[in-house]
This record gives structure tokens, C-alpha cells and sequence, in this order.
């Protein structure tokens, strides 16, 4: 073997650092995306989709960096070696470049010609625009990115054999790619452990990483191909959720949609026992539940305000009224919500706000109480009742209570979100608050 010598030309600062950093988010993406295969649909399988997408597009723009550096900045020159060895080395070196760029291209295809347009931000904050690509596209995409997952194993592994075996025969071809301070061999042995360790550990923190609903959840691409679908499956249900309206997780501070009804027998009351006002205090929540292939949706909205007029003895002098801002929908996902408020199901630009209006209360016995009304949403108005049950001790009051509404009679979900075998027509709503008598 030929005695070890630190080489006389070494790559960039800046190739070094891109280098180390694709091969961390490159195992790392790696190892998520054939984690991805094995997600069932929830809000974990939509979270680690777009976990997917966002580091798929952060490898894309880092390779392109990192292959302009390549041809632009002067480069330590190849070893001398077999002619087969030589082309071999420079043939997973170019086809390393092809996948690492066009990996996340197919993978941006796939998204952007899925069935369902699923919104991309990008780590949950910066907007990534759809290609402008037909359905057509779709398929070959998904062979390639399926294809592209598998060779990327392989040259990691060659990638990584050819290293050691330098390393091996006492030849400086790590050590080029690591900064200068680490220029004899017994450094460049400990940094070459620490490093095959970090990828590792980038491999290994995919399949360990925690997600909402964990063992089935995700929005991304494992061989990337499953991306579109799931994507559009998640994104179903949680607009599902949000269409039922009023339902879900509530607005604190807010105050609660059916605030203290309690109604009693139609009969005229003395003005002592007139239906009074009832403030809605804050802490009280909103929310709504849809099914999404068999798996639970939940959210709510932030903010909602409640007028309401109740009296035990004067129901028919009690009304309820309720307001949502339908772009307070929190669904624990930012993606999902920016959706959610898209045209394709509140569409809030165009109907911001949700409102229930209660035509009558009725007591159907101790604490229970019902109050048909109708709930205008999406430009529709369709009658919609809430059942609750109402507990006052004096000039405070305790509601909780539920309804059940259908998504599609308000034409909440349009297109492919119309359909109802993945995202459940009945949206369940439910609200829980106290309330205190005022003006």
C-alpha cells in the first residue's frame, strides 16, 4: 500500500458543507419515504407526507447548488486507478446527481398532477407552486420515483464501499472531503467513523421519528409514488371536518356556538322568568369530527361568537345565534388548513363565516334540551339541530352538546373531494362552555 498523504487539492468549504448535508437528508429521506409505505390514513400520514415534499424540495435545491459549484469551482482531480475502477466511480458519481435532482422533480410531479390538489408549504411556512402538467404525467412519474428510491440505496452503498476501500489503501479521498484541519489519517479515521455514524443516524431518525396518530398517518411520497393519494385522502378528511362547520376543537376565548338553550314548554312566562341574555365566556371550544377511511378527523375553530337569549321557563322567548370565522379553523396542521379555506371547501374569500340561527327550543326532559335551527355555510342554508344538555346554578351555566350535519349538502368538498368513500358524508360538530347571565 502506498504511504498515506494528505492530498494537495481538497473541495470547496462550500462543496464540503453541501456534500455532508445531502448525505444526511438524503438517508433521511430515504428511510422516511420507505417508512411512508406502511402509514395508514390520519393526521400522522398527512404530517409526514409533507415532511416528505419539504425535504424533497430542500435535496432538490441544494444538489442544483451543489452541482453548480461542480462545474464552476476548480476540483481536486480524480485518482489514477483501472480504467473500469475510474468509469465506475465517475458513473455513480453522474447517476448521484440524476437522482438527487430528479428524485424530488417526480416527486414534485406527483403532487402536482394527484387527483386532489394538495397545497405544499414547505416546513409548514413557505408556499410551493403546483407544476403546470396534466394527469398524463402521473403514472411515469410514479414508476420513476419508485425506481429512483431503489437506485439511491444502491449508490449510496457503492458510494460508500469506494470510500472505505481508499481509505483501505492508505489513498487521501475522504480526506478531500473534509475540512483542513483534519489532515492525518488518523483524524480523518475518527471523522470518517463520526461521519458514517451521522448518516446512520439520519436513517435511523426517520423511522424513529414521531408523528400525530403515529403508526397511520402522513402528507409525501415514500417511493413517492403513494404521495398524491394519501396526500389527498388526509386533506379529504380534514376538509370534511371542517365542512361539518361548526364542529370540533373550540375557539378559547371564544365563546361557544350553543350557548345556554334551554327551553322550556310553550307557555307565557311573568317577566320574572323571561328568557335573559347569557355571556359566553372564554376557555369554551368548538369543534368537529369526519371519518377518513375509517380513521377519526379531528379539529375546531379559534374563533366563533354566540348571542344567546334563555329562560327554563320561557323557551319560546329563547333563541340561540352563532357565528364561526371560518378562517380560525386549526386542525393542527397549516397545510391542511390552508386548504381547508381554499375554494375547494369553505372557499372564506368568498363565505367567510358560518352562522346557525336557531328557530325554536324545546326541554326534552332534566338537563336535555334540543334546538332545531338552520345553519347557512358555503352559500347553502339547510336545517340542522343541536342537542345539549344545560346545567345552570344560579347566574352561571354549563352547555355541552352536539349535531350532526352532512358535508355535501352544503357543498363542502367539490370535485374529487365530493366523493364520500373516503372522507364520510356526517360530520359530527360539538361544542362545551360556560356561560353567565348579563346583558
Amino acid at each position: 500500500m502506498s504511504k498515506f498523504q494528505p492530498s494537495s487539492s481538497r473541495y470547496s468549504a462550500m462543496a464540503i458543507a453541501l456534500h455532508w448535508a445531502l448525505a444526511v437528508l438524503l438517508l433521511f429521506q430515504l428511510s422516511l419515504g420507505w417508512r411512508l409505505e406502511a402509514f395508514a390514513p390520519g393526521l400522522g400520514q398527512f404530517a409526514a407526507f409533507q415532511l416528505h415534499k419539504s425535504i424533497g424540495i430542500l435535496i432538490l435545491l441544494l444538489s442544483l447548488a451543489r452541482l453548480a459549484i461542480r462545474l464552476m469551482v476548480r476540483r481536486p482531480p480524480p485518482f489514477a486507478g483501472p480504467r473500469p475502477q475510474m468509469w465506475l466511480a465517475s458513473a455513480v458519481h453522474v447517476l448521484l446527481y440524476v437522482v438527487m435532482i430528479a428524485g424530488p422533480i417526480t416527486g414534485w410531479i406527483l403532487v402536482s398532477t394527484a387527483r386532489i390538489q394538495l397545497p405544499t408549504l414547505l416546513f409548514g411556512v413557505i408556499p410551493w407552486p403546483h407544476l403546470p402538467l396534466g394527469r398524463a404525467w402521473h403514472a411515469p412519474a410514479e414508476s420513476l420515483h419508485a425506481i429512483i428510491g431503489w437506485l439511491l440505496a444502491g449508490l449510496v452503498i457503492l458510494h460508500v464501499a469506494g470510500a472505505l476501500y481508499h481509505h483501505a489503501r492508505r489513498e487521501d479521498l475522504v480526506g478531500r472531503m473534509l475540512p483542513r484541519a483534519l489532515a492525518g489519517r488518523g483524524a480523518v479515521s475518527a471523522a470518517l467513523l463520526v461521519a458514517l455514524l451521522g448518516i446512520s443516524g439520519a436513517f435511523v431518525a426517520a423511522r424513529l421519528w414521531s408523528f400525530p396518530e403515529a403508526p397511520a398517518a402522513a402528507p409525501a411520497e415514500p417511493a413517492q409514488a403513494a404521495i398524491p393519494g394519501n396526500e389527498s385522502a388526509l386533506a379529504n378528511a380534514a376538509e370534511a371536518m371542517n365542512a361539518a362547520a361548526p364542529a370540533n376543537e373550540a375557539a378559547p376565548a371564544n365563546q361557544a356556538v350553543a350557548v345556554a338553550e334551554a327551553p322550556v314548554p310553550d307557555a307565557s312566562p311573568d317577566a320574572s322568568k323571561a328568557a335573559t341574555p347569557w355571556r359566553v365566556e372564554a376557555g369554551g371550544k368548538l369543534g368537529f369530527r369526519a371519518d377518513y377511511s375509517g380513521s377519526p378527523i379531528e379539529g375546531g375553530f379559534k374563533r366563533w361568537e354566540a348571542d344567546i337569549r334563555f329562560g327554563p321557563d320561557d323557551l319560546a322567548g329563547s333563541r340561540i345565534s352563532v357565528t364561526v370565522d371560518l378562517a380560525s379553523v386549526d386542525s393542527a396542521d397549516s397545510q391542511r388548513d390552508a386548504m381547508l379555506t381554499g375554494d375547494g371547501f369553505f372557499d372564506v374569500a368568498t363565505h367567510p363565516r358560518a352562522r346557525f340561527r336557531s328557530t325554536s327550543v324545546v326541554h326534552r326532559g332534566g338537563n336535555r334540551y334540543r334546538a332545531p335551527g338552520t345553519l347557512s355555510l358555503h352559500g347553502q342554508s339547510r336545517p340542522v339541530t343541536l342537542d345539549f344538555t344545560l346545567d345552570i346554578d344560579g347566574d352561571t351555566a354549563q352547555a355541552e352538546g352536539s349535531a350532526t350535519l352532512n358535508r355535501t349538502a352544503f357543498g363542502v368538498g367539490t370535485g374529487e373531494w365530493a366523493a364520500t368513500d373516503g372522507i364520510a358524508d356526517p360530520v359530527s360538530v360539538t361544542f362545551k362552555f360556560s356561560a353567565r347571565r348579563g346583558d
